[in-house]
């Protein structure tokens, strides 16, 4: 680690002794911004052996972490930040799967409210995906190249990271599940693991499909999941995608995971539950 960890802080000195964070936490309360892509808060989740290093000294014994960048970085790892009140868990769930000999460190990015449609959303569009008139999307671009060129260097300067594309990964869901999609072709130097939780999809009249169809397609992890009562045509919008993977030469099981949870509808409850075997998937290579 040669950055001096200054910046960081206990997550309860930031966001209060009331919360529902589990492990180590940390908060970098303001990463700069970017042309159009505002300042934000990031947390970051790390593994019990990182912890304990950490708590020894920050000596590192050479060991290098997995790292997933989670959108909508509020609802991943406490309750009482979550808009609705329900988190994703992602810490328990590390924890967990950290006892089952998988561990790495996952960064949590807040989304800037009003903004997301437009951060997670690579195309512009006059229209939201009911075709009710609506100017938004066009930022994905911009946000990854801050994601990228921002967030990470920080992340890799200060902890042990593994920076190569098999062992970076980015998740999220429903919007952040479609720029998690794109970010496998507009970052393909940098992402090669991607969790695609209930994708909002028909944007640009399908754009990401017939991305998926016709751009060079990168080797990659991707774990994609919908439940049966999202709304009406989610299912079949994610059968789409996962059609159009499996004939760019994708293996079910092998380069793909493939869920429907029936009766799931499409809130934090849902993912969170998805997420173990998501991560158990798309982190499968670095079981110890």
């Amino acid at each position: 680690m040669t950055e001096p960890r200054t910046g960081w802080r206990p997550y309860a000195q930031v966001h209060g002794a009331n919360n529902t964070v589990s492990g180590k936490v940390l908060v970098w309360p303001r990463v700069d911004g970017a042309p159009g892509i505002p300042a934000r808060e990031i947390v970051v989740y790390l593994p019990p052996s990182l912890a304990v290093s950490m708590a020894a000294g920050g000596a590192s014994d050479g060991r290098r972490y997995p790292v997933f960048y989670f959108h909508d970085g509020q609802n991943v790892f406490d309750a009482r930040t979550s808009y609705i009140g329900v988190e994703w868990g992602a810490d328990e769930t590390l924890e967990t799967l950290a006892r089952e000999g998988i561990e790495a460190i996952a960064v949590a990015v807040a989304n800037h409210g009003n903004a997301r449609m437009d951060e997670y959303n690579p195309w512009r569009s006059e229209s939201d995906w009911r075709g009710r008139p609506k100017r938004m999307g066009g930022k994905g671009d911009a946000y990854l190249e801050w994601l990228v060129g921002t967030v990470k260097p920080l992340v890799d300067r200060s902890f042990p990271t593994r920076a190569e594309r098999e062992a970076t990964g980015i998740i999220g869901s429903s919007m952040g599940g479609l720029i998690s999609l794109y970010a496998l072709f507009a970052q393909r130097a940098v992402f090669g693991l991607a969790g695609v939780l209930s994708p909002s999809v028909r944007w640009s009249d399908f754009r990401i499909v017939r991305l998926i169809e016709d751009a060079p397609l990168p080797s990659a992890r991707i774990h994609l999941d919908m439940g049966w009562r999202e709304w009406k045509g989610m299912t079949r919008d994610a059968r789409r995608v996962r059609d159009a993977l499996l004939a760019r030469g994708l293996v079910l099981d092998r380069d793909l995971h493939y869920v429907e949870e029936r009766n799931a509808r499409h809130n934090e409850g849902a993912w969170a539950r998805r997420l173990p075997g998501a991560l158990r998937f798309l982190l499968a290579d670095f079981r110890g």
